[in-house]
């Protein structure tokens, strides 16, 4: 099975290319969702971290306010006037002025702080002359209750601020007048050399701290330095002692956070800047873990949901284009196996797979052509190896008729006729030496004078020419039978055609194929050939002129002969390196050819110097 699968997978496209698209979405979508899952559970347990600091801030900001309300009540009594007087009555029995000065102190005092905060237990005046009041509020003190039996008061010393402490009270009664246990904040300093205190009971601070709800199993405390819990949000747990662990980490800096992995729970914590207790809110992570393990499980859902999603839509892609490239190599194999050129592709749809079918079915097609036209080919290389074979024959022939020619006229004394029939023999010689069609413009200008010797015995003076060739450029490279077709077309349309005399002139230069470059050397060979005669008609003209566009464009066939074969041999030897141009001279008249061709002194820089040999 597995042999079978792998087989298939590596001979079928569609397989190979789904399992590449499939992996590649699989990674994606894992790292998506790991990238995701990671961020969210930062940025859930960031939020967390700062609502819970909020919540812990709001609750500070509560305590702060009761704790500062409560000093401000307590500082206004104990410095007033009234608890002044009652300080400095001397010691001894009931009197008068301590009945008015306890009289004042409720009136002016206590009955307001009452009524204003009744969580105020009681208020205790201490002379340590002896004498000693209680003002009870809510419950009342037993007649055997003093002060003097409190702990704090044997180790006061001399202190300026308000001392906040905690502690479960058993001083008070209830409306049975039972003993009860009370959770009290009393606030203690001294006054006139006297002592205030002040019970309060926790119930409206512990109010505050019930409100903070951050997840259902944290609790939130408030404790003091050593550890003792003021308040909770558990009520059997006020005045316990916290975890030593706890204790030690948020008495390390004012407010902060920090994960116990201990514990498992994250604590986040503040100072209370009026009593320099902590609020604490311990929360554990298996509840703030909920809401990251519903992120993973959602964003898992979603991921494997779309990847199922992408693999379908994959396949159904996979198989639409491995669809037709199966079709297209079914039909390649058929033409391999027939060896049809004739067959074709079925050609579906407009995208890439249809261009690669279109673009298979015109390869056969060329194919087709190009094996028609090599059998051709083949037949007229045959033929012409018979016909090279014949011309052999031939031009022996011609060369010797010519010779005899040569002979007689030296016998019968008409030199002319000699000169006459050697140039011809020259140009023979020349023109039918097929191995080489790159020669020295020397060469050229030879060929030029034995076809310029023959036409002055034809046309006598009315044939003239001028040849200003650098003796250097006489070595550059050039087409053969390049300058004798240009002077010839110059008699053809000059002499020939009106009966009138023409002169011709050959110039040949250097120059650069970039003029604006001064400093660089002549690149390239210059020949223009120009003439007296009426120059080139506008038809004549405008055809030379779309030839030579079509040649620059590649598409050129050669059709003619005379300047169209120029312009023909110029393409094929020289590609885009050669260039021609055709004009009338606008000032002095006449037909101006110009041909610009690389500038070469060696044979062997021109590819395909010479022709194979036969």
């Amino acid at each position: 099975m597995f042999r079978h699968l792998a087989k298939m997978y590596m001979h079928s496209l569609k397989w190979k290319l789904i399992s590449i698209i499939v992996a590649i979405l699989i990674f994606t979508v894992a790292m998506i969702g790991f990238l995701s899952y990671t961020g969210t559970t930062g940025y859930v347990r960031k939020d967390i971290d700062h609502l819970s600091f909020q919540i812990l801030q709001q609750a500070n900001l509560n305590l702060n306010r009761y704790y500062s309300e409560y000093e401000l009540a307590f500082l206004m009594l104990g410095n007033s006037v009234d608890v002044g007087d009652w300080m400095r009555l001397s010691p001894g029995g009931i009197s008068s002025d301590l009945i008015k000065s306890y009289t004042r102190i409720k009136d002016n005092y206590l009955n307001r702080l009452f009524l204003q905060y009744p969580e105020v237990l009681s208020v205790t005046l201490y002379n340590p002359r002896g004498r000693e009041q209680h003002f009870a509020n809510k419950f009342a003190l037993p007649l055997s209750y003093s002060i003097q039996d409190e702990p704090y008061l044997l180790g006061t010393g001399s202190f300026e601020k308000v001392r906040f402490m905690t502690g479960i009270s058993e001083s008070y009664l209830n409306p049975e007048h039972e003993p009860m246990s009370l959770p009290v904040l009393t606030l203690f300093k001294p006054f006139y050399n006297g002592y205030v205190k002040m019970d309060i009971s926790l119930d409206p601070s512990q109010s505050v701290m019930d409100q903070i709800h951050i997840v259902d199993s944290g609790v939130a405390i408030v404790m003091d330095e050593d550890g003792r819990i003021i308040h909770h949000s558990l009520a059997e747990r006020i005045m316990g002692q916290m975890d030593e662990r706890i204790v030690r980490i948020v008495n390390r800096d004012r407010a902060g956070s920090y994960y116990d992995p201990a514990g498992k729970e994250l604590i986040v914590y503040q100072t209370i800047a009026m009593t320099g207790w902590k609020i604490v809110a311990v929360l554990p992570y298996s509840e703030i873990a909920q809401s990251i393990r519903y992120t993973r499980t959602i964003t898992i859902a979603v991921a494997i949901g779309a990847l199922i999603v992408s693999v379908a839509l994959t396949y159904f892609a996979a198989s639409s284009i491995t669809r037709r490239l199966s079709g297209l190599r079914k039909t390649m194999k058929k033409m391999q196996l027939k060896n049809d050129f004739a067959i074709r592709a079925d050609v579906q749809g407009t995208d890439e797979v249809a261009d690669l079918s279109v673009s298979f079915n015109n390869l056969l097609g060329h194919l087709e052509q190009s094996v028609n036209d090599y059998a051709e080919m083949k037949a007229l290389q045959h033929q012409a190896v018979i016909s090279a074979l014949q011309s052999q024959i031939n031009s022996h022939f011609l060369y010797n008729t010519l010779e005899t020619i040569n002979s007689m006229t030296v016998i019968a004394k008409q030199p002319h006729i000699g000169r006459v029939a050697v140039s011809l023999s020259r140009m023979l010689r020349y023109t039918s030496d097929y191995k080489r069609y790159q020669v020295m413009l020397g060469e050229e200008l030879l060929q030029l004078g034995s076809f310029m010797q023959i036409m002055q015995a034809r046309f006598k003076d009315e044939v003239a020419y001028a040849a200003d060739i650098p003796e250097e450029l006489l070595e550059a490279q050039c087409c053969k039978a390049l300058l004798q077709p240009l002077v010839e077309n110059s008699i053809k349309h000059g002499r020939e055609a009106t009966g009138n005399a023409v002169h011709i002139a050959i110039i040949a230069e250097a120059v650069r194929a970039d003029e604006e470059k001064l400093d660089a050397r002549p690149d390239k060979l210059k020949i223009t050939v120009r003439d007296n005669g009426p120059g080139f008609a506008s038809d004549v003209l405008a055809r030379l002129r779309r030839e030579l566009a079509v040649s620059r464009a590649g598409d050129y066939t050669y059709t003619r002969v005379g300047l169209s074969n120029l312009i023909y041999r110029l393409r094929s030897f020289y590609e885009t390196e050669a260039s021609a141009a055709f004009y009338n001279d606008p000032v002095h008249g006449g037909a101006v050819v110009e041909v610009l061709l690389p500038l070469r002194y060696d044979a062997d820089d021109a590819e395909g110097e010479r022709m194979p040999d036969e």
